[in-house]
Order: structure tokens, then sequence, then C-alpha cells
């Protein structure tokens, strides 16, 4: 119960942060080829930038692509679409920019500089931000299901 407690506190009282710079943000827009904004989305959803994603997440996207890609058949430009198709393809595009905006900020790399328990040396921890926030969670949710698992004294009156 303690080590949940310190490695928490640990965690949130981090004495010096540090990111790791990503490398540059991968978007699909109107400007452009559309195959080659497919090509650069695929490889980046595979890549380090954006390995927060999930699942379920990268699926959406590569049904997006797909419906981007059928919508485009032999034409090169988003301009040449005729409007419906054209607005489907911009929609298709707000869902993988939305996730891939989501996926990357989860991904970006954090490092800590912590004090180590029983120790004065310091030591670089490096997580992902999603990484922080599930152990920050799991640190709350053990620390509130301790309190609840331990009974009240019975014989002490309140």
């Amino acid at each position: 119960m303690q080590r949940i407690i310190i490695v928490t506190l640990s965690l949130a009282l981090a004495a010096t942060a540090y990111a790791k710079p990503a490398g540059p943000l991968v978007q699909m827009d109107a400007n452009g080829s559309v195959a080659e904004q497919i090509a650069q989305v695929q490889a980046a959803i595979e890549g380090d930038d954006y390995s927060e994603i999930g699942s379920k997440d990268k699926g959406l996207v590569k049904e997006a692509l797909g419906r981007i890609a059928t919508r485009m058949g032999n034409h090169q430009s988003v301009e040449d679409l005729s409007p419906p198709d054209r607005l489907e393809v911009f929609n298709d595009q707000q869902v993988v920019n939305t996730i891939l905006t989501r996926a990357r900020a989860d991904s970006r790399m954090v490092c800590n500089r912590e004090r180590m328990i029983g120790s004065n040396r310091h030591q670089n921890v490096c997580l992902t931000v999603a990484q922080r926030r599930a152990a920050q969670e799991d640190g709350r949710k053990a620390l509130t299901d301790g309190q609840r698992t331990f009974p009240r004294d019975k014989g002490v009156a309140n």
C-alpha cells in the first residue's frame, strides 16, 4: 500500500521534466497529392510518434483512408471530385486528423528526473503521456480501493 502511494506521489511530484522532440505532424488536407498523404498516414500510424494509438482508432483511420482512396479513384486532387464526394473526403480527412492529433499527444515521451526510494541518486524515468495517465489512475484506484477494503474496528465507538 505504501509503495503504491510513494510511486503515485513520485510520479506527481517529479522534480524536472523534459519531452523528446517529436517528428513532423502528419495530417491530411486538401492541398497536395492525396495518395502521398495516405501513404504518409499509413507509415505514421505504424511508427513511434503514434505508438499510443489504439487498435480501434487504428482501424477507424484505415477505414477512413480506404474510403478516401475509393472516392478519389483516378483523381489526383480533391478539387477534381464532385461536391458530394468532396464533402465525404473532407469528413474522412477530419476523422483521420482528429485521431492522429489525439494519438500524437498521448504518444509524446516525457522524461522526469526522480529520486529513487531509499537513495539520494536520481534516475531518469521516461514514459509516454498515456502511460503516465494510466499509472496515475492506477495509483489513485489502488489508493481508494485500499481505503475501502480495511474493515472498521468493531470495538471502537465512534
